[in-house]
């Protein structure tokens, strides 16, 4: 494969680092003069940044699941977050990108957040991943224990030491693995709250201890780096960091509306910067609209595999990277649960309806707004653009009566005859 006159090496290695609960704002590439990410900042410098890099959903559980999987969470049957009482987790009928990566000869790690469900069937290594280190889920559900495959390794977890153990176990299966292609999936526990961080970086940002706690990240992504060089596996290893939803209670959405748990563009838009060194040109700037689900068939295809496209959502992006072409997708839809709260189309992005269940509102609805002017969606279009109105809301009928579950969650937030209502 060639692009822009390079020759791209078959099977890179990949590592893919997924904060959680990062804003878009709070990296300094994206805006931030308050928090110091360097690392981060250098690896945008060295490959790509994405201005229009979406969340598959404002929550954690269905946002990983749309990313290992590279499909809507509400047809993998993960449509909401995960309690460590559920019985209910991702479905075997859905590969991840670690068993399409299996299938092409490479070794891969979960490390970090895992919250696809708690039951053994559900285990990272059973789906996909030779090795787990890490939580089953977020850092403030009970109890909270450290697993090492499929056994507790630590049932009293220092919280303030897990990113350096991250780090280290990130950087040995780095070292024991470098002479073949291998997958790093690393889901940092935080910025989600409790936060903890060291003594060593305690005290030291100006953005409070949520900026201690980004920046003490900040750093051991670069110690991975380092390792990646000392080994000589940067130039074709990709890199890739970006954050599952956006920010909760502390964090920035440089400017944009909306938070977690809410599909204004704060909850959805993530940032995402990638370097791979032999490949992606220095300074790239994507501002083509993608989905951190078209993650999954893009890996493949380097890999020389090949997925299911009637049943994978995400779409190939390589061009993207490369700052090439445009998006692949006609559409985006931004679910809060199993409620199709909005769709993205092209500048458009509609809104029908705010919340779930109870809370679900259709109060100053619809709201239409133009995102290559109004990014911060201030300003409603609606009563100037009718047949915008409409045509999107066609397109979020079809989509929402095409969305089938597996048979391991039930469909909750409908009409009682099922059908998508505005």
């Amino acid at each position: 494969m060639t692009t822009q006159g390079k020759r791209i090496g078959s099977k890179p290695n990949i590592v893919l680092v997924y904060m959680d609960d990062m804003g878009y704002g709070d990296i300094g590439c994206y805006g931030n003069t308050i928090i110091r990410t360097p690392v981060m900042d250098g690896i945008a410098s060295s490959g790509v940044r994405f201005t229009q890099m979406y969340a598959a959903a404002p929550t954690c559980s269905p946002s990983r699941c749309g990313l290992l999987t590279g499909r809507y969470p509400q047809k993998a049957g993960i449509p909401r977050v995960l309690w460590p009482e559920d019985t209910c987790g991702i479905s075997s009928e859905d590969k991840t990108i670690a068993g399409y990566l299996k299938d092409s000869g490479y070794v891969s790690k979960c490390i970090g957040k895992w919250h696809l469900g708690s039951q053994p069937e559900h285990y990272p290594t059973r789906h996909g991943f030779d090795e787990f280190y890490g939580l089953l889920y977020s850092n403030d559900m009970l109890p909270l224990y450290m697993y090492r495959n499929e056994e507790v390794e630590e049932e009293e977890v220092d919280q303030s030491t897990v990113t350096e153990k991250y780090t280290r176990e990130a950087i040995q299966f780095i070292e024991a693995n470098k002479d073949q292609p291998f997958f790093c999936y690393l889901a940092h526990t935080m910025p989600h709250i409790p936060l903890h961080v060291p003594e060593a970086f305690r005290g030291k940002s100006a953005g409070g201890t949520y900026g201690d706690t980004l920046e003490c990240i900040d750093f051991y992504l670069g110690e991975i780096l380092n390792a990646l060089r000392a080994n000589g596996l940067e130039e074709n290893t990709i890199f890739i960091v970006s954050s599952d939803n956006g920010p909760w209670y502390e964090g920035s959405c440089a400017g944009l509306r909306g938070r977690k748990f809410e599909v204004y563009e704060g909850g959805v838009r993530m940032p995402f910067v990638a370097q791979w060194k032999s490949v992606i040109p220095e300074g790239t700037v994507c501002e083509e609209v993608a989905s951190l689900m078209d993650l999954l068939p893009t890996f493949v295809e380097l890999a020389g595999g090949t997925v299911d496209e009637e049943r994978v959502d995400g779409k190939p992006i390589l061009p993207l990277l490369l700052g090439e072409g445009t998006s692949p997708h006609e559409a985006l839809y931004f679910y809060v649960n199993d409620s199709l709260n909005a769709v993205r189309s092209g500048k458009w992005k509609l809104h029908v309806a705010s919340g779930i269940g109870k809370d679900r509102s259709i109060k100053e609805m619809p709201q239409l707004f133009d995102m290559d002017i109004d990014p911060g969606e201030c300003y409603n279009l609606a009563d100037r653009n009718p047949e915008v109105v409409q045509s999107l809301i066609a397109m979020m009928k079809a989509f929402d009566q095409c969305v089938q579950p597996v048979a391991n969650t039930t469909r909750i937030n409908r009409n009682a005859d099922g059908r998508f209502e505005v």
